[in-house]
């Protein structure tokens, strides 16, 4: 209590601080998702240039595309002892020491702090390697339960039947030696992915290629790097047919909010670049804030003009969550707004979610054809996977979108992909697979 007697500050001012510390402890071993696939991918290809190493795969929730990974997994086939394979792999630039040496399974710490955890197997049975080091608990749990109805044995050595090894080098194999259709690594989270590669009925999922509209990006104009040209430049080369530029709202002032006289000057730029561009179409967004009372930022007469409203919350995350959902809600029930941005507010490592009663705002989004997004930038992936379930579940679109602040940005979708993936959307569940006149009917559909 002694924080609170100092000057300035007080009990709330306390209270806050001894949240953020739980905060770190909770999440302080932890890693973003984007971080621990740029090492892990270091790693494996330098693992993959060993000689005797056959096989080298990153595994484990890296993988599955968790939101956050604690370590690094690899799983490698060679016909060497793990003795000699870890001897190695100790010498490798960066490695601080390895645990474990001579186990077919052991651990190797970097100097950076995260670590990697190596499982080694052979070439004929690496697809059981695989999946025994990609799927979670409930998953391979549930897997066990499979194989002992099919009269095999599963456990950590591999697949038996009557004592004898059943051999899957692939996954695929592994799989229909169970009776199960493949079930691509992001599913494998125990949930219902077992029964439904056991009755045909898994998912089609979305891949990149099936987007056709790039949305939610910034330039110059508030706080992104690039201009709107070489945002639609970057969006063509992507085999984009439509970018949409959301620059921030005027409330956002801290992000180079833009007045309607900026914005104006943006739209005649983006009219002029459209008739000399046929082959991509710019279209006329904006990311208007939802102001504390649930109002959107402009006001009805100038949000007419664009082609699409992302609406976001960007201030006061310390409301109650009767006060946060209710001012959701509200701004839900303008007809301006097509897509409801970055919905918990949460950042990644960094900021717990605002107050929300999700289940009310993805309610109130179906029943007015609000999308919820999954924003793509790796300190949000927001909505969380598991929202994006409940969301499908719900009739919700989803748009996938980079939140891109410059050209590099665009890159984040992928990892926007993976969530959605991960959350079992098929293209038709997601909004920017449609092609432009599609999503404009979206954008524009409740102002009539």
């Amino acid at each position: 209590g002694r924080l609170a007697g100092l000057p300035r500050y007080g009990d709330t001012t306390a209270a806050r601080i001894l949240r953020g510390i739980a905060f770190l402890r909770r999440t302080g071993d932890f890693h973003l998702l984007h971080h621990a696939m740029r090492q892990a991918d270091v790693f494996a290809r330098a693992v993959r240039a060993v000689p005797g190493v056959e096989r080298a795969e990153i595994t484990g929730s890296v993988r599955r595309r968790g939101e956050l990974v604690r370590d690094i997994d690899v799983a490698i086939a060679t016909r060497e002892s793990p003795a000699a394979l870890s001897q190695r792999l100790a010498t490798f630039t960066g490695v601080k020491n390895v645990v474990g040496a001579g186990d077919d399974t052991f651990a190797v710490h970097f100097e950076d702090g995260i670590g990697a955890k190596v499982w080694v197997g052979t070439p004929a049975n690496f697809g059981h390697l695989l999946v025994r080091t990609t799927g979670n608990r409930a998953h391979l749990d549930a897997l066990v339960a499979v194989a002992a109805q099919k009269g095999l044995r599963l456990d950590a050595a591999g697949l038996t039947k009557d004592g004898e090894p059943v051999c899957c080098p692939d996954e695929p194999t592994f799989y229909r030696t169970l009776g199960l259709d493949f079930i691509v690594p992001e599913l494998r989270e125990g949930r219902d992915e077992i029964a439904r590669a056991a009755n045909g009925t898994l998912p089609k999922l979305i891949e990149r290629e099936d987007l056709h509209g790039f949305i939610h990006c910034h330039t110059v104009y508030s706080d992104g790097t690039n201009t709107v040209a070489e945002i639609a430049a970057a969006a063509r080369a992507g085999g984009y047919s439509y970018v949409g530029i959301t620059d921030h709202s005027e409330a956002s002032a801290y992000a180079g909010g833009l007045t309607k006289e900026a914005l104006l000057r943006q739209h005649a730029e983006i009219d002029a670049y459209n008739r000399k561009a046929p082959d991509i179409r710019v279209l006329k967004g904006i990311e208007a804030d939802i102001l504390e009372s649930g109002a959107l930022d402009y006001g009805s007469e100038f949000l007419d003009r664009f082609d699409f409203v992302i609406a976001s919350i960007h201030t006061r995350f310390e409301m109650t969550e009767a006060q946060m959902t209710a001012r959701v809600l509200k701004a839900m029930d303008d007809p301006h707004m097509a897509i409801m941005g970055h919905p918990t507010g949460r950042q990644l490592l960094g900021r717990e979610p605002y107050a929300l009663d999700m289940e009310a705002v993805i309610a109130r989004a179906a029943e007015r054809g609000v999308a919820l997004e999954i924003n793509a930038d790796p300190q949000r992936l927001d909505l969380s996977w598991e929202h994006c379930v409940q969301a499908r579940e719900a009739g919700v679109k989803i748009p996938i979108s980079a939140d891109a602040h410059n050209v590099a940005g665009f890159g984040n979708v992928d990892l926007g992909i993976g969530q959605a993936r991960k959350a079992g959307l098929s293209a038709t569940d997601v909004l920017n697979t449609r092609d432009v006149e599609g999503f404009l009917r979206h954008g524009q559909s409740r102002r009539r």
